[in-house]
């Protein structure tokens, strides 16, 4: 029996561990992609992925429940209390669901309960990291998947497919589209801002000239893939991270420093810029992209601006959209009308008639949450957000370890690109875990304070 407790206590002890975490996370990012092959391989398109997410969370969850358990006098932190709350609110989101089938047998691209779980542990496992090297290695793992998805994303310009296409297929198609792995352009624009955040912000950054010249030939590979999914919320987390670069150098140039850094940061930007510039032109001229959604920008902006006053249309419907989720706010703000049924916004809707289009995703993850999660959960999720945002800046600036004030410099760059883009975007179940796993990275409990940190502080300044 003794044994037994022994062996027991040992297995615990180790699947609590900083490195299990590590391995939980870096498992997860490599299979999405590589998994997703094989399916391909046997006409299975997008089968394996929700079910890696999914077992992700039962992983997870059981892993975080042991490490509470076994370790009763650890000190505890916002993080933990809002682990705990996202599950809650998305538990009571799907007993209280308006259409039990939809939530919790729904299939396609939908998002079952254990994928948020899969979502909220990943985060949570990110949040462990606190060895310098293992949160090296996971922005290894981030260029491995960039270059993974970037190669099937550049063939398919070239009207090499390896995958198919989820939906829009002939669409995609016709004009080779980009997609890489996630089986839609518009899944791949969100998760490509976040490789070209990751590998970019590398390039700006890091002391290795060889590192520089590989991360720089590969985002802009990254890049060109980006453009050419002609997805315009990707343009939109682009910007928001290149606006993020230039606030963030401009603080810290007034911060202190380094005169020598922050000139080198610069002209690697300005060579980023060039080359991204030199990509735009190419997609442009010799791809024959970009004008088209250019030219639907201004139609939808002048067709809202005019006689028609055509509002609902502008993103491609997705006013219209966030217009029916919306009414249902008011009858169902607690816990929102059901995990990620959106679609019963639609078809609970009085204004709702037969032939009318509807969607199953908000197209905008902030209202998704709130429509299909509520209030509650909303709230939950914008404070983790803030509190990612706010802890990430803190270490950026006061970090007196120069690579750890580089790492966390990157992660937040990926951070700021990725929630931008989500304002027209859908949470998906291939492409979000990333984004979770970049939130938990900028909440290493090694920067942040634990509960009772104030008041003990106090406490040793006294004495």
């Amino acid at each position: 029996m003794q044994e037994i407790k022994k062996r027991l206590s040992g297995f615990f002890e180790m699947i609590t561990s900083e490195r299990f975490f590590f391995y939980y996370i870096i498992s997860v990012m490599i299979a999405l992609p590589v998994m997703e092959i094989f399916d391909e391989k046997h006409s299975q398109a997008f089968a394996s992925q929700p079910i890696i997410v999914e077992i992700a969370g039962y992983v997870g969850i059981f892993a975080i429940i042991v490490h509470f358990l076994k370790h009763q006098n650890i000190k505890y932190y916002l993080t933990d209390l809002l682990y705990l709350l996202l599950f809650v609110f998305a538990l009571l989101s799907a007993v209280f669901t308006l259409n039990k089938q939809e939530t919790w047998h729904g299939f396609n691209y939908d998002e079952w309960l254990f994928n948020f779980v899969g979502y909220f542990s990943l985060m949570f496992a990110g949040t462990m990291i606190h060895d310098k090297q293992m949160r090296k290695g996971i922005l290894n793992v981030f260029i491995l998947v960039t270059v993974i998805q970037s190669v099937v994303a550049a063939l398919q310009t070239c009207g090499i497919y390896m995958i198919e296409c989820y939906y829009d297929t002939d669409l995609i198609l016709e004009l080779k589209r980009s997609y890489g792995l996630t089986q839609h352009s518009n899944w791949y624009g969100g998760l490509s801002v976040l490789m070209f955040a990751c590998t970019s912000g590398i390039f700006l950054f890091t002391q290795s000239k060889l590192i520089r010249n590989i991360t720089y030939a590969i985002s802009i590979l990254c890049f060109y893939t980006l453009l050419s999914c002609e997805a315009r919320l990707a343009w939109v987390g682009v910007a928001a991270y290149l606006i993020f670069l230039a606030v963030s150098l401009t603080i810290m140039k007034f911060k202190g420093l380094e005169k020598e850094k922050l000139l080198s940061i610069l002209k690697r930007l300005l060579l980023l810029i060039v080359g991204m510039a030199l990509v735009t032109a190419f997609v442009i001229i010799v791809c024959g992209k970009i004008t088209g959604k250019l030219e639907l920008t201004n139609s939808e902006i002048s067709s809202a601006s005019g006689e028609k006053n055509n509002v609902q249309g502008l993103g491609s419907g997705r006013v219209y959209i966030w217009k029916f989720g919306l009414k249902m706010v008011p009858e169902h703000w607690a816990f929102g009308i059901g995990l990620d049924n959106y679609k019963d916004a639609f078809l609970k809707s009085p204004d709702f008639h037969e032939g009318m289009f509807s969607n199953a995703k908000g197209h905008n993850e902030y209202i998704h949450y709130l429509v299909t999660q509520g209030v509650f959960q909303l709230i939950t999720y914008l404070t983790l957000l803030v509190y990612a945002a706010v802890t990430g800046i803190r270490n950026v600036i006061h970090n007196d370890d120069k690579e750890e004030r580089f790492i966390n410099w990157i992660v937040l760059g990926m951070f700021f690109g990725y929630a931008a883009q989500a304002l027209f975007n859908s949470s998906i179940v291939n492409v979000v875990p990333y984004f979770w796993i970049t939130i938990g990275m900028c909440l290493s409990k090694k920067n942040q304070h634990y509960f009772g940190y104030a008041k003990e502080h106090k406490k040793a300044v006294k004495a």
